[in-house]
């Protein structure tokens, strides 16, 4: 082999290297604060637990839905859950927007803060709600928002896009892309979840009438937890595709799992791309 050769063998084999290793800038833009959490957490702990750098957006603050707070001291006591997510998962930033639970709107003010962000943050990959009929109006709204945003945003390099499916939603075409499995992160998504106890220690058992014996009792609250998550994470007949796509047709030992979908918009992936933007993908 010449020495020239044997130079331009190395340059290659060098910056493969660094370009599989490159540290990702991530972002997911939800609704509520709690809603990173419950969809994401799994795969945000695991980009994380990688090193890479994640972001959570909340566009509202979660000021509604409490049986007896008032929406100011809700959204002081959400902010703080989120921050105690924050550390749990790791997270590099954890924005949330000062707008009312249950009015977001779709206008300009808000995409212009959403592309601020995005493009302070230089996000490679954004996770966001798919946009469809039937799900939780903030939810939905919060998915229009990006994909209207995304258009304007001005970057060198255009971030890839993905739907994370509301389980609110009954008419959709949502077919997830890829899953991932989040058993070694699973403690970790519930302990985030579990932060978030203006809802699952107050709001949830609230309207489920067993307040009052939820919190009398450690054992029943880590249930509920569990309960409220679980759905939100289990291997299903929707998933288990996306599953044996990228895991191979024995799944038996994964768990727990996370689906999602590139959206129409957005850079658009190759399989090699797939395993640069989601390192946590087994390679084939």
């Amino acid at each position: 082999m010449t020495r020239l050769l044997q130079l331009t063998t190395i340059f290659i084999l060098c910056t493969s290297l660094a370009f599989a290793q490159q540290k990702l800038k991530v972002m997911v833009i939800f609704a509520h604060p709690d809603e990173g959490e419950i969809y994401t957490g799994g795969i945000t702990a695991l980009y994380t637990k990688m090193g890479h750098e994640v972001k959570f957006m909340s566009l509202t603050n979660g000021d509604a839905g409490h049986y007896s707070m008032e929406p100011a001291e809700l959204a002081k006591m959400r902010y703080g859950e989120a921050m105690e997510s924050k550390q749990i998962l790791s997270l590099g930033d954890y924005e949330v927007l000062d707008y009312h639970d249950q009015y977001l709107k779709n206008t300009k003010e808000v995409q212009d803060k959403v592309i601020k962000s995005i493009q302070d943050w230089n996000a490679d990959v954004v996770f966001t709600y798919y946009p469809a009929v039937g799900g939780h109006t903030d939810n939905m709204t919060a998915g229009y928002i990006v994909r209207d945003a995304a258009p304007r945003l001005q970057m060198e390099k255009t971030p890839v896009f993905v739907y994370i499916r509301d389980f609110h939603t009954i008419n959709f075409s949502y077919i997830p892309d890829f899953a991932v499995g989040i058993d070694s992160v699973w403690p970790t998504k519930l302990a985030a979840c579990a932060a978030q106890r203006s809802q699952v220690n107050d709001a949830i058992p609230h309207g489920m009438g067993i307040l009052d014996e939820v919190r009398a009792d450690p054992e029943k609250q880590k249930k509920l937890i569990y309960e409220n998550t679980y759905p939100f994470s289990s291997v299903t007949a929707v998933n288990t595709p996306a599953l044996t796509k990228w895991y191979g047709t024995d799944i038996s030992g994964i768990k727990y799992a996370e689906a999602f979908e590139i959206a129409e918009f957005g850079r658009q992936l190759t399989e090699s791309e797939m395993y640069v933007l989601f390192p946590m993908l087994p390679r084939k």
